[in-house]
């Protein structure tokens, strides 16, 4: 299927605040608005990112993928007193964007850093919250997996710009933790707007080195146990070689929390990159859910 370029992505602002991306039919033969699909991306990534799996649903969905603080075109109302990273304060900015489109309900889909604004978004409007995708990212230690503190470091020295893309990838490729988080920073890199000649990164550094000190204020266990308790579904999803959420912490969390609304999967010939890595699989994967979510006939 190839993406519909009248539907490209207008970049809007909301409240001075987040920058989105919208990709929903063309017409709406139902009478009535399409269900809503809302995208999370993970840490340095953008909205952006999900363009690849919105192209196979955006027929019959209603696809938003916010740049959430500190990344993308987002960054720019950081200069404000609401300069903290924590999950909450994550999925009040999201939840205020859904409030100005006036969209009354949704299923959301995290990855990594997403998952983390997925679950304190559901926990704090459970009645806005059709379901949950939630990708790559474990829920019992303080930073989601076995990465945080080589992945801060790797981040407080990694250069804002680089002269070309082949010195970006090669300092990515030997001094990035994991290899898919290395694939997944060099998919959303770009030239800078400033200097064309050099490439940057679409997020302001120092947002996501507090984003990873604040990750251990999200006690994302017990959102998953207060939002089960609510009756979302939530599906986890793990990529078989990730090595941010850990094979063992996956194991421990899957036999520890139990639930008819709970839903464990591992995938093969993946890592923590899955939605990207099994595009065909995970767009059939959103669209199972989705279905059932909505209770939407194809």
């Amino acid at each position: 299927m190839t993406p519909r370029e009248n539907l490209v992505a207008s970049a809007q602002m909301v409240n001075q605040k987040l920058n989105y991306f919208r990709w929903k039919p063309d017409k709406v033969t139902s009478g009535k608005n399409p269900p809503t699909l809302v995208f999370l991306h993970g840490m340095g990534g953008t909205g952006q990112i999900w363009r690849s799996i919105a192209a196979f649903l955006e027929e019959k969905w209603d696809c938003i993928a916010p740049d959430q603080r500190g990344h993308g075109k987002s960054r720019t109302f950081l200069k404000t007193s609401e300069n903290d990273f924590h999950a909450e304060a994550y999925a009040k900015d999201v939840l205020e964007l859904l409030d100005s489109l006036q969209i009354e309900n949704c299923l959301l889909i995290g990855h990594s850093m997403g998952v983390r604004t997925a679950l304190a978004l559901a926990k704090s409007a459970p009645s806005r919250i059709k379901g949950l995708i939630a990708v790559d990212i474990g829920i019992s230690s303080s930073w989601g997996g076995g990465m945080g503190v080589p992945l801060a470091r790797f981040l407080q020295n990694l250069p804002e710009t680089f002269p070309d893309r082949v010195q970006m990838k090669n300092y990515l490729n030997t001094h990035c933790p994991d290899p898919a988080i290395a694939q997944y920073l060099g998919a959303v890199a770009q030239k800078s707007t400033e200097t064309p000649e050099t490439w940057s990164f679409p997020f302001d550094h120092n947002s996501l080195i507090q984003t990873i000190e604040q990750a251990h204020e999200a006690p994302l266990e017990a959102w998953v146990q207060e939002i089960l308790a609510s009756g979302i579904p939530v599906h986890f999803l793990r990529g078989m070689n990730s090595k941010v959420w850990l094979k063992k912490d996956y194991e421990e969390q899957k036999e520890k929390l139990k639930n008819p609304f709970l839903h464990f999967e591992e995938w093969e010939n993946c890592g923590h990159g899955l939605p990207f890595e099994q595009r065909a699989r995970f767009v059939e994967f959103v669209r199972k859910v989705a279905e059932t979510a909505f209770n939407y006939q194809k």
